[in-house]
Order: C-alpha cells, then sequence, then structure tokens
C-alpha cells in the first residue's frame, strides 16, 4: 500500500483541512493526533528502508554479544529491523531516543533503557553518564559505543559523543531511498501540485527531500510543517517553503505546528539544522 487515509473524527481546530503525511507508520502516533484534531489525513509513502552492507551489521551484532561495548545507542526502531541486537549483554549500557523506540526496544530485547533521550538524538549528549564520557584511562570496550542506524543521520549526536571522548562504532543499519513514481497513489501528484492538501507534515529529510524528488513543492496555499529543525533545513534545500517548525516531534506538538502554519499569518522563514534527525 502506497497510501493510507482517515476522515477527520468529528469537530476540532483541524475540522476540513486535508493534511498530507508523507509516510505511512503502523500506528501513527501523529496521523492520529491530527485526526483526532478534526483533520483529514492522506498518507503517502514516498521512502522505503533497504538495508546497509551486510558485513558491518553482523560484526556489530557480533561485537555487541562479545562485550565490545559500553553502550548500545538506538536512535530509531528502523535499526532493530536491519541488526540483530537481541545479544546485548546485560552489563552494556542502553540509551534510546524518544519514547516510542523505548517501547519498541523494551518489546524486542526484553529490557527498559537506561536513558531516554527525548525529541531528537543530540538530546542524549546532555544526559550523564554519557555527557560525562568514559572514565579517565578507560580503554577498550570502557570507551566504546555502538551506533546503528540510518546511513543519512546527521552528524552532531557522533560529534558529540566524541569530543566527550568516546569511540563511537557507526553502523550504517539501513538507508532510506525514494520509493518509485508509479508506487505513489494514482492522480496522487497532480492533487499535490494543484493544491489540493491544506498542508503538509515533513517528518524527516530523506522523505522531504524524496516528495520534492517525486511530485515537485507544493503550490503557496500549501502550508509546511516539520517535524524538528534538521527536517526543516533539508526541505529549504529541496525547495520547499517551511511555513512553522513543530516546538516537539510530538502529536501535541505537531498538531500545534499544523494550526500555526494554518493560520493567518505563518511563519515563512528559513531554518538551519542545530541538532541532529528527529528519528523515523
Amino acid at each position: 500500500m502506497s497510501a493510507a487515509g482517515g476522515g477527520p473524527a468529528g469537530g476540532g481546530p483541524l475540522a476540513g483541512r486535508r493534511v498530507l503525511l508523507p509516510r505511512i507508520k503502523n500506528k501513527d502516533a501523529l496521523a492520529a493526533g491530527l485526526r483526532a484534531a478534526g483533520a483529514e489525513v492522506e498518507a503517502v509513502e514516498v521512502t522505503r528502508a533497504r538495508p546497509g552492507p551486510a558485513g558491518p551489521r553482523a560484526r556489530a551484532a557480533a561485537d555487541l554479544t562479545a562485550g565490545a561495548y559500553a553502550w548500545l545507542i538506538v536512535s530509531s526502531p528502523r535499526a532493530l529491523d536491519h541488526v540483530d541486537l537481541t545479544g546485548l549483554p546485560a552489563t552494556t549500557g542502553l540509551a534510546v531516543v524518544g519514547e516510542a523506540t523505548a517501547r519498541r526496544v523494551t518489546r524486542a530485547l526484553g529490557r527498559r533503557a537506561d536513558l531516554v533521550g527525548a525529541g531528537s538524538s543530540a538530546a542524549l549528549i546532555d544526559l550523564e553518564p554519557l555527557s560525562a564520557g568514559p572514565a579517565p584511562g578507560a580503554t577498550g570496550a570502557a570507551r566504546r559505543i555502538l551506533l546503528p542506524g540510518s546511513a543519512l543521520r546527521g552528524t552532531t549526536l557522533i560529534d558529540g559523543l566524541t569530543a566527550a571522548g568516546w569511540a563511537v562504532d557507526e553502523v550504517p543499519a539501513y538507508t532510506m531511498e525514494p520509493v518509485a513514481l508509479s508506487d505513489l497513489p494514482g492522480g496522487f501528484v497532480g492533487r499535490w501540485s494543484t493544491g489540493a492538501f491544506d498542508a503538509v507534515v515533513l517528518t524527516a529529510g530523506s522523505s522531504s527531500r524524496a516528495l520534492a524528488g517525486l511530485a515537485g513543492t507544493p503550490p503557496s496555499s500549501t502550508r509546511v510543517a516539520a517535524l524538528g529543525r534538521p527536517t526543516a533545513a533539508a526541505a529549504g534545500e529541496a525547495g520547499f517553503v517551511v511555513d512553522v517548525v513543530a516546538s516537539s516531534p510530538t502529536p501535541p506538538g505537531v498538531r500545534a505546528a499544523v494550526v500555526d502554519a494554518l493560520s493567518s499569518r505563518p511563519r515563512r522563514t528559513p531554518f538551519s539544522a542545530r541538532e541532529d534527525e528527529p528519528h523515523e
């Protein structure tokens, strides 16, 4: 399926508004939040995940099981689909990004995270003991961190951890690539280009670039909300004019951003990336 839609749940600040969400996600809380606010949400898949090279993924799993890392960081639930992390030793710290990722990790690994960063993976940099770095004089496993994730991730988290003294093994577990034009719903490109959507919520740089490449950027009548500043920056580079950035990558934050974007005085402002990409 390339598209999923749903009518409004009733009245609300977005009643009668049609919103595009360029992703399809099982039990998508963002879509549910917009529908609860009255919006008619159409979800369209514009990217798909492709596994990274098999060798690095297999080595990462084996090293993790052997106790070669002080910490495992899971910044996206997708990492669990492409790297076997079930050998995580009890002595290895577990850090994740976002409550949704934390719940998925608990189900998959049977263990609660030691640290949960809110919003984006950059939030982990400020949490102890990661922020404090390894113990003075630590060598080998005591200073190594395993970070499986998207090959398209930003560098903020890695740079911050490295600056704190950690040795980070970044593993490209997967990458996001655009779907084929023929995989889009029939008539979608025409509806998009003629302003059939009142707003679009851009959730990641990869899907923003894919949407622009497949269907172009929308007319000015379609307001643009971005999930975070890195997404806004990537969207701007792809040709979008962003009206508003969500205050947080949560259903309430996104709902408020769409309401703001559809207000009479939207903010059409360029943004620069100052933190790592929100997890996909």
